[in-house]
């Protein structure tokens, strides 16, 4: 979730904001693979899906042996890569996954959306790039979920679906049209979108950060909500921070559609009994585990396995002591130790 990130380290404030949709740097070119640590369970093969008229780019994790159970891994917001990575910030979040699914035979596919990796712009343009909505990241998701399953044998209905911060609420809504028996929501997207982008705004303003603005961002903040939530478009004369925030024409699609997606109330549409494992963490800065709090109870009636970070980033490194801010977005860190457990229990239990 670092649409935005740029402008957020410039300005060093100590929360990190939701903004979905594509980001641009001027040039309809592909973005690089930002890399990824080593493999150390099973090996991963280059694959490529079709869908929309674009040609995704991404990894099949093999695990050594007979894989036992298959898995779509799923980004946070932006530009996010394959790995978990965006152009200048590491973090290897779903690499890493992939490799604690592998160690328990279970199969993986990953790939960079749309804005990222390989993949790029795909079939869009940076003048029609607005054209790219919630709704075909989700279709782009299930394509490659059609992968999955050829490759592996595994069934649409019966694969895990993992989503870390904003791929929880695609992974959500591949629940929603049948896919999936089983998923992992890693410090997620746990209410309406506009709504946690607002708490996150608010809290910019409230810090004083923005200075004499606040007040005037806080007013056209809400202004901007309505108004997307009301017609699908931004006003054209908001304040320009909120642009930077991602409140701009391009991501107005996206972020319409995105909002009209209630996590809680997906969450309580699960089977009864099906696997979930839900993460929060003390110093998320993007996610509180008080906001989770509601989502977790829309999921007591599944078979909940609910973690309790305590020294976990937004991007499940670890902090130890450290205090969460925008340098351990820019350095790759370990994994979070209490990931690690959390993560190879519950894989455990799906594979072998």
């Amino acid at each position: 979730m670092r649409n935005v990130r740029r402008w957020i380290g410039a300005a060093a404030v100590p929360v990190l904001v939701l903004a979905g949709g594509v980001t641009l740097a001027g040039t309809a070119v592909a973005l690089p693979d930002t890399g990824s640590v080593a493999v150390s369970n099973g090996s991963d093969a280059p694959v490529t899906f079709e869908a929309d008229g674009t040609t995704f780019h991404g990894s099949l994790r093999n695990p050594d042996g007979a894989a036992v159970a298959a898995a779509l891994l799923l980004p946070g917001s932006g530009p996010t890569d394959r790995n978990g990575n965006q152009p200048g910030v590491a973090a290897d979040t779903l690499v890493r996954t992939a490799d604690a699914l592998a160690a328990h035979g279970i199969a993986s596919l990953r790939f960079d959306k749309i804005g990222a990796g390989e993949t790029g712009l795909g079939s869009y343009t940076v003048e029609t790039v607005g054209e790219y909505g919630f709704t075909e990241q989700v279709d782009h998701a299930e394509a490659a979920v059609r992968l999955l399953a050829e490759r592996t044998g595994v069934s649409p209905e019966e694969i895990l679906v993992l989503g870390h911060s904003e791929g929880a609420l695609t992974a959500l809504a591949l629940a929603d049209r049948g896919i999936g028996d089983g998923f992992a929501f890693l410090a997620p997207l746990p209410m309406r979108y506009l709504d946690l982008l607002s708490a996150q705004l608010n809290a910019v303003v409230d810090s004083g950060q923005l200075g004499p603005d606040g007040e005037a961002v806080r007013a056209d903040l809400s202004r901007a909500v309505e108004s997307l939530r009301t017609t699908g478009a931004f006003p054209t004369d908001l304040h320009p921070v909120l642009a930077q925030f991602g409140m701009n024409p391009a991501n107005a699609k996206f972020l319409f559609e995105s909002d009209k997606l209630d996590p809680v109330e997906l969450a309580a549409e699960l089977a009864a009994d099906t696997p979930v494992l839900l993460t929060c963490s003390d110093k998320d800065l993007n996610i509180s585990c008080a906001q989770v709090e509601p989502l977790r109870n829309a999921l007591a009636h599944t078979d909940l396995q609910f973690e309790h970070f305590t020294t976990a980033n937004h991007s499940l490194e670890e902090l130890g002591p450290l205090q969460p801010g925008p340098a351990d977005q820019v350095a790759l860190l370990p994994t979070s130790f209490e990931f690690s457990a959390a993560i190879d229990g519950w894989a455990a239990a799906r594979g072998r």
